[in-house]
Formats: structure tokens, C-alpha cells, sequence
């Protein structure tokens, strides 16, 4: 357990506040995902789909019970993923997670920490980082049914998910070319050469531009490509109005690209393992 104060480097004109209120409008809910939302908890179970052999089916990505027991809480959620017949529950904390004892409930219950990631974020109003893109890697703007599966074929190869079926890569097509016609969301696709090796999206919410998704080809990583899908999104989402880039990022592996882009740290999540 740990606990984390925002970094002092944060921009001046969004308070540590205001972009972590931000954070809460990032939640992803799938196509085929079970929400249960109350006043204390989301608990989402995933499709299946969307799992990776690091994404759990069940998640709890926030608990906000201010007046309940820790414990109380816990075991209420634990009963709804029996019901579901799933045998655990990941469930991520932050600075905002309430009551205050939940990380220390969780782990006294045996859970075991398996990811953390930063909340990161970056006005864009001062300008664009210079991020050294390599010269053999290009950037594309998926429009077209094209970039389309060169972007989903690198999410499936990056994440080690199980590829769509066709008739869920239909509908992914009409939503993304619904969103990039609207500029409401948006994805690219890095290519060396005719080979797709990176990709990630974002989503243009007034002024905030979340990042997410972004994924390189395990073979082709080192070679700038999460860089240049990086400089791309900041690019367009600058160009269509957002003033802050809003992203989660690992410490390993994102976290010291984006602090060199000019992210400020500005919350942690860690993710425990609850079996049940």
C-alpha cells in the first residue's frame, strides 16, 4: 500500500482537481459490458472480447462509499461475481477511493496488487512536444475500412486479445467512421514500412482530450512507433480545440515517454486481485 500526492510539476491552469474530475468521465464501457452502478461502487464485467491475459473480467474501477464499512462493500460485490460465476474481482484504488481503509481491507482479505498506473495530463495551449519520431515511421488517421483493420489487427497482436468476429468488426467500423466524421473520437495506426506496429485513440470530450488504447506489436517496440501515435493524437485533438491531454500511463513502459513529453503525474491507481 502507498500513498500518493500529486507531483509538483502539475500545469498551472488545471488544478489537481479539475483533472482528476476528469478522470471519472474516462470509464470505458464496452459493447456487451454489464454495469452495475450504484452509490458506492462501478463494477463492470467485461465482454469477452475485450480481455487480454492481463484484463480481468470483473472490475471495480471506483468505490466511493463514504459511510459504509470497507468490508460490508467488499462482500456485497463479491456476491454479485459469484452470480456471474467468475472466481475474482479486480478492484482499483486511488487517492479518491472511499472509506479510506478499502486497499487495507482488500489486501487483509488476501488481494494482491497486480498493475498500477499514473494519471497523467498535459496542457496543449503551450504547444507540441518534439518527440523525435524516426523517419521510418509513418502515422495514418483511420478513415476508411483500410486503416480500420490495420488499427484493430495491432490492438488484437499488441493486447493478445481474441480477434472480433465479423460481425463486431462491422459495427466497430460504422462507430469509428461515425466518430472521426464528428471529431468526437478518433484512432491511428503507425506503419515501418507496409507493417501496422502501433496504434491508440481519443476521445474529445470540450476541452479534454483522453488518450487511450494505445498498444505496439511486442516485436516492433523501441523503434518510436508508441511515440509517433503519441505526437499524432496530440496533434489532431490540439487542431480540434482540446486544451489538456488526459492519459493512464505504466510507470515501465508508457510512464517515461509521456513524463518526457511533458505529462505531469497527477494520481496513481493500483489494481488489486480479490479471489473469491
Amino acid at each position: 500500500m502507498s500513498s500518493w500526492t500529486p507531483h509538483s510539476g502539475t500545469p498551472h491552469s488545471w488544478t489537481p482537481r479539475r483533472v482528476l474530475d476528469a478522470v471519472t468521465a474516462m470509464e470505458w464501457r464496452p459493447e456487451g459490458a454489464i454495469e452495475v452502478l450504484t452509490d458506492d461502487y462501478r463494477l463492470v464485467r467485461y465482454p469477452d472480447w475485450a480481455l487480454d491475459p492481463t484484463f480481468p473480467a470483473a472490475q471495480v474501477t471506483r468505490s466511493r462509499a463514504g459511510t459504509r464499512p470497507a468490508a460490508e462493500v467488499i462482500d456485497e460485490v463479491a456476491a454479485r461475481v459469484r452470480r456471474w460465476r467468475l472466481h475474482g474481482v479486480a478492484w482499483w484504488v486511488s487517492s479518491a477511493t472511499l472509506p479510506p481503509d478499502t486497499e487495507a481491507t482488500l489486501c487483509a482479505r488476501g488481494g494482491k496488487q497486480i498493475d498500477a498506473v499514473q494519471i497523467l495530463a498535459r496542457e496543449l495551449a503551450g504547444g507540441l512536444p518534439d518527440l523525435d519520431v524516426p523517419g521510418d515511421v509513418t502515422v495514418e488517421l483511420v478513415t476508411d475500412e483500410r486503416t480500420f483493420r490495420a488499427a484493430s489487427m495491432t490492438a488484437v497482436r499488441g493486447w493478445r486479445r481474441k480477434e472480433p468476429t465479423g460481425a463486431a468488426l462491422a459495427r466497430e467500423l460504422a462507430d469509428t467512421l461515425r466518430d472521426v466524421a464528428a471529431w468526437s473520437s478518433f484512432r491511428v495506426v503507425a506503419m515501418i514500412g507496409q507493417q501496422p506496429v502501433s496504434c491508440g485513440g481519443c476521445t474529445l470530450r470540450a476541452e479534454v482530450a483522453q488518450l487511450w488504447g494505445a498498444v505496439t506489436v511486442r516485436e516492433y517496440r523501441r523503434r518510436g512507433a508508441y511515440r509517433a501515435v503519441l505526437a499524432e493524437r496530440l496533434r489532431l485533438a490540439r487542431e480540434h480545440g482540446a486544451a489538456l491531454a488526459l492519459v493512464k500511463g505504466r510507470v515501465e513502459t508508457s510512464g517515461p515517454i509521456l513524463a518526457r513529453a511533458g505529462f505531469a503525474v497527477y494520481d496513481e491507481e493500483r489494481c488489486y486481485w480479490l479471489s473469491i
